[in-house]
């Protein structure tokens, strides 16, 4: 198993039976204690499971992202990325279909080789302490932890370090036509300043507490239903030996297959150098911006109520809270971090 596989199984979660009855019945004592009125009717079985997987697979995006360090670089390095908030962006699902078609079956550097070549430096190498103490001395930073669980999520948790390492990645207009030709389509030239330039990814270390997972599962290679995570990293910063954040947006964006409303969605973003822009499928999660810790962060929850996720940044460090809570629930976790 690769390095990459590993980073995707730390917060994976497999389709097992999950109580789904209990929990929509704990969502709908609330509805009635609370005086709300449901929004959907009765949610499909295992919808919980699903939207879990997809929760932990836009985390994985960010501590992969987070888990990356820049080794050393030239003075004509310029920074031209480094995360200050995070923005929900809608994905359709012929959005998510264009996009799952471009990378099915690939391994991040293939993927990314599809416009050029990445190559780590230092690969990421997650690993399992014992310690809450043990975590914040492999990861060189103090790990906050909740001081505030909410019914259900009971016992110690699972500690998983991803380790500093390094990355980058170089554009290649052949690269870029030569996979075009593979899946037989038709892509804009690589513009002659983006050709041959060099991304640098920069980040890292990442620590993931997880509640929930048996005994028998390692949380960084596990196939349990974990209830509770919570993922804290350095902010990734990319730099570039010359192109721009603007100048990359504009090719990306014109790729076929990103549809007008992603594209707009994504240039609506004020600032697109110092946010962290996240996919939310649009049939399934709604999201929207929230207070957490004194700052601006991202709450993304399913159609049911029953799953959530509460993403910010503050002080250099990404955030994350993900499970089966209610808004309400995940916010209370997250604000209770120490």
């Amino acid at each position: 198993m690769n390095d990459q596989e590993n980073i995707e199984h730390a917060l994976a979660v497999d389709d097992a039976p999950v109580d789904t009855e209990g929990a929509l019945a704990r969502f709908r004592a609330r509805v009635g204690r609370e005086g709300v009125l449901p929004v959907s009717a009765a949610p499909r079985r295992r919808i919980a499971a699903r939207w879990l997987q997809a929760l932990a697979a836009a985390a994985a995006i960010v501590l992969v992202a987070s888990g990356l360090a820049l080794s050393g670089a030239a003075d004509s390095i310029l920074k031209i990325f480094e995360p200050k908030s995070v923005v929900g962006v809608p994905l359709t699902q012929g959005d998510l279909n264009t996009l799952g078609q471009a990378c099915a079956g690939l391994e991040l550097e293939q993927c990314l080789g599809a416009y050029g070549t990445f190559a780590w430096d230092t690969p990421p190498q997650p690993k399992e302490v014992t310690t809450l103490a043990a975590a914040s001395s492999a990861a060189g930073f103090s790990v906050k932890t909740p001081s505030s669980l909410p019914i259900g999520v009971t016992g110690q948790p699972r500690y998983g370090v991803i380790n500093k390492s390094s990355a980058t990645f170089t554009f290649s207009a052949d690269a870029t036509q030569r996979t075009a030709a593979k899946q037989s389509r038709t892509t804009p030239p690589l513009p002659a300043n983006i050709d041959g330039s060099k991304l640098f990814i920069t980040g890292g270390p990442a620590v993931v507490q997880i509640w929930g997972v048996p005994q028998s599962s390692s949380p960084t290679v596990g196939s349990g239903m974990p209830t509770l995570v919570v993922g804290q990293a350095k902010s990734p910063v990319v730099s570039s030996d010359g192109v721009t954040v603007a100048e990359l947006q504009s090719y990306l964006l014109a790729q076929p297959g990103v549809s007008p409303q992603l594209a707009a969605a994504i240039r609506a973003i004020s600032d697109p150098a110092s946010t962290l822009p996240v996919p939310v499928p649009a049939e399934l999660a709604v999201s929207h911006q929230v207070t957490v810790q004194g700052v601006s962060g991202l709450f993304i929850g399913d159609n049911t109520g029953i799953a959530s996720a509460i993403l910010w940044q503050k002080d250099g460090m990404m955030f994350e809270v993900i499970g089966a809570l209610t808004e309400r629930q995940a916010l209370d976790v997250a604000n209770s971090m120490k």
